[in-house]
């Protein structure tokens, strides 16, 4: 099958680009810079050209603080973009894999979210990916829409961001109050080309097992780096954000794939990247 994946310069799209032709896909990866998928014009004209079995929607406006005050350029492409790509895909004979998140859930549960729980997002993020959603449930008679949560991978991310920030400070205050799945690029990767395996269409929910708090994360990846920094736990109220972040944002596997514990995938990525401890 060929495969068109949008978003391929990032963190997902990378994985998928090299997973899938592994897997005996033949894979054309466009970047941001190559394919604006706000831009119904380039969607169709993209689509016609390449002639895809399957788009895979990677790309996404995802600074959830700037979504807040760009929320025209958010809802261009979390929501127009996916609603261009399911409408001209539905007229050329393509199946659609949308990228979404637990963002569009408010946190509220005292559970994991599943699959068919009522969104209810509590900031343009998470709107405008909900929206963009709708779109996709709307005019696509073929797709699967896979929600996600923490994702880290080959670029900027909560992890990196943790080492580099371990050598310039001895003390660091990270959120004990807002929940989530940490979840490896690599893994979701591989969890998706699951479910495109498996040709059935829906809506699924593909985290790595397990969840923690924000300090919890920090700590794991400290003490797998080998890092020696004081971490102190504090309440998201100490450090006020534009954007509303949902404080239970674990997503439940419920009919979904599988991964391993976050702590697994974790590991492989710091030894990856070359940051995980050689041990005492």
């Amino acid at each position: 099958m060929k495969v068109l994946v949008t978003g391929a310069g990032g963190q997902l799209g990378l994985e998928l680009m090299e997973l899938m032709p592994a897997r005996g896909y033949k894979v054309i990866g466009l970047t941001r810079e190559e394919l604006d998928i706000s831009d119904a014009e380039a969607v169709e004209g993209s689509l016609r050209k390449h002639r895809p079995g399957l788009v895979i929607n990677a790309a996404a406006y995802t600074n959830v603080d700037s979504c807040e005050e760009e929320t025209g350029l958010a809802y261009r492409v979390n929501t127009l973009g996916p609603r261009n790509l399911a409408q001209y895909g539905e007229r050329l004979g393509c199946e659609l894999l949308h990228v979404s998140t637990n963002y569009v859930f408010d946190g509220s549960s005292s559970r994991p979210y599943e699959p068919f729980d009522l969104p209810n997002p509590i900031s343009a993020y998470g709107r405008t990916k909900l929206a963009g959603e709708e779109y996709v449930k709307c005019l696509s008679s073929r797709f699967y829409i896979v929600r996600t949560a923490g994702v880290y991978g080959m670029g900027r991310n909560f992890v990196r961001t943790m080492l580099r920030l371990a050598g310039e400070r001895d003390t660091l205050k990270v959120k004990d109050d807002e929940f989530i799945s940490p979840t490896y690029a690599r893994d979701l990767a591989g969890g998706m080309i699951r479910v495109i395996e498996s040709g059935m269409y829906g809506i699924y929910h593909i985290t790595n097992a397990g969840f923690c708090s924000w300090y919890e994360f920090a700590r794991e990846i400290f003490k797998l780096s080998g890092r020696e920094v004081e971490v102190l736990p504090v309440p998201a109220s100490e450090y006020p954000l534009p954007a509303a972040r949902p404080a239970n944002g674990v997503l439940s596997s419920l009919g979904s794939p599988e991964l391993r514990h976050w702590r697994e995938g974790l590991a492989d990525y710091l030894e990856r990247i070359g940051a995980a401890s050689a041990g005492p």
